[in-house]
């Protein structure tokens, strides 16, 4: 789809994962490039409260710098509201929401979901919609990326 409005958003929960050098990150890549990389393969992430409001204002800048404009940002909503109002004034438009786990916008997956009936839950719920490996298996998210394809997505 060509309007965020209608879009659908595969990621996953943050782009730190251990497992993924030299599986999915290219190997040397310096650790400050990942999320770059990470983008140029996904269109968005979610990030808990606990990684997001640790960040500094310097270190969601670069994110903004190291991300294309159609990426978005998840953020897990907290205690302080504030502080969300802080990241949404840097991120700016890279902000795709702030909200809770069990938000409806949200469809969670992992290595076990079964494509079909993720498929099924991707057509009926309203878009943007935002899909996040909890896992974070590669050839899961390579699956749910090929689904959406084959959808039209």
């Amino acid at each position: 789809m060509s309007t965020e409005a209608g879009a659908v958003f595969l990621g996953a929960v943050g782009w730190l994962h251990p497992s993924w050098h030299a599986v999915f990150y290219p190997d040397g890549l310096p650790e400050d490039w990942l999320l770059a990389y990470y983008n140029t393969q996904f269109r968005s992430v979610f990030l808990s409260h606990a990684d997001w409001s640790s960040a500094t204002d310097a270190q969601m800048a670069q994110w903004v710098q190291d991300s294309h404009p159609a990426f978005r940002f998840v953020l897990e909503s907290g205690p302080t509201p504030s502080a969300a109002l802080h990241a949404a004034d840097i991120l700016g438009e890279r902000l795709g929401m702030v909200t809770d786990r069990d938000d409806p916008r949200i469809l969670w997956f992992d290595a076990g979901t079964e494509l079909r009936i993720l498929a099924q839950e991707i057509e009926r719920r309203d878009k943007p919609l935002y899909l996040f490996s909890l896992d974070a298996d590669l050839a899961g998210l390579q699956r749910v990326g090929t689904l959406l394809e084959l959808m039209g997505w």
